[in-house]
């Protein structure tokens, strides 16, 4: 199977200090066999070449599962590996800079806290805008955001075509929130790489998008 470049679905992000210690290839495949469509790699731990190395078995399994694959942050790894997707955030390098690195078939998506900056990061070219956090979280340091609330998702539809990336404290309690307001795609972090079974955990997730 070959991976695809298309947004959309149940979205996780495999971070090696959000696995409660446990190995990345395997909580990887524990997602990708519940039928997880798009994953990022973020690492912030790891030296350089590990990460790299890491990057080069992430994409094996996302060919194997047809599943599209995002680097985060890390351009030139991006590159390197032919991710799909390059994910930067408001900070990072700015994604004018990320064009000219990455191949030309190679799409960015980018973070945002505001219309506004969805609005920004449309003009900048970017393929699809994340949008958190939504709701209340504090997974990988944002627990001082204010919730956004699901209504930011039909205003950035409204004036936006591009797939839009609904995160931050979204479960399955409030998943049909995000969906129903125009959300293309849902991230999912704790609720699916924190739990004790990633892939039930992952799979009741899926199963539940698909349903809504």
């Amino acid at each position: 199977m070959t991976s695809f470049s298309e947004i959309k679905g149940v979205y996780t992000i495999i971070d090696p200090e959000a696995t409660k210690g446990r190995d990345i290839f395997e909580v990887t495949k524990q997602v990708l066999n519940a039928g997880v469509k798009v994953f990022q790699y973020r690492d912030k731990l790891n030296e350089r070449n590990h990460f790299l190395e890491n990057a080069f078995k992430l994409k094996e399994l996302s060919n194997d599962y047809g599943a599209c694959f995002v680097i985060n942050d890390a351009v030139d790894i991006a590159r390197i590996v032919d991710a799909d997707y390059l994910h930067v955030g408001q900070s990072d390098l700015p994604v004018t800079y990320c064009r000219e690195i990455l191949n030309p078939q190679q799409k960015i998506g980018r973070s945002n806290g505001s219309i506004k900056e969805a609005s920004e990061s449309e003009k900048l070219g970017v393929d699809y805008l994340a949008i958190g956090a939504i709701f209340g979280t504090d997974t990988m340091g944002k627990s001082h955001r204010k919730p956004l609330s699901e209504k930011i998702i039909s205003k950035i539809k409204s004036q936006s075509d591009l797939p839009v990336v609904a995160i931050g404290g979204i479960e399955i309690s409030n998943l049909h929130l995000v969906k129903e307001a125009g959300a293309n795609s849902v991230c999912i972090v704790s609720a699916i790489t924190y739990a004790e079974n990633p892939e039930l955990s992952a799979k009741k997730i899926v199963d539940f998008w698909d349903s809504i």
